[in-house]
């Protein structure tokens, strides 16, 4: 694991591919930069690279994200997909059921699901605010 630490790993794509770190504690330490770009260059996700989101489970099922994006190169409010799978990876690994909180640097999404009897995952949803954060003209 870049930057080491007692954490859990996972990467699954849910439309676009993300590296999943659920950490036991110390996620406003995480160097997102840093780690983030380590995950997101990992030569085990070449040649397109990965995202990559760090998760801390607040109770239940409450988990806070932070996500380095690629293409952004860099931490983004929130990210839809990353969202989503991390709230998958959560109830998998801590047997959450729906729905997962998660509250992310530019709000609380909500993210739904049903399992099915072999422990897939079907309608799936995500909620949350969408707002204009920036405006520009090329």
């Amino acid at each position: 694991v870049p930057g080491g630490g007692e954490h859990r790993v996972y990467f699954l794509d849910t439309g676009s591919p993300h590296v999943v770190v659920l950490r036991a504690w110390g996620l406003n330490d995480v160097d997102i930069i840093a780690e983030g770009g380590g995950w997101r260059y990992d030569p085990r996700f070449a040649p397109g690279g990965t995202n990559a989101n760090f998760a801390e489970r607040i109770d239940g099922a409450h988990l806070r994200i932070r996500t380095y994006e690629r293409g952004v190169e860099a931490e983004t409010l929130a990210c839809g997909t990353g969202v989503t799978a991390t709230a998958l990876v959560a109830a998998q690994h801590y047997g959450i059921a729906s729905p997962v909180h998660l509250h992310a640097v530019g709000g609380e999404l909500l993210v739904t699901f049903e399992r099915r009897p072999d422990g897939s995952f079907t309608n799936v949803t995500l909620t949350g605010p969408a707002e204009r954060v920036f405006a520009g003209e090329f």
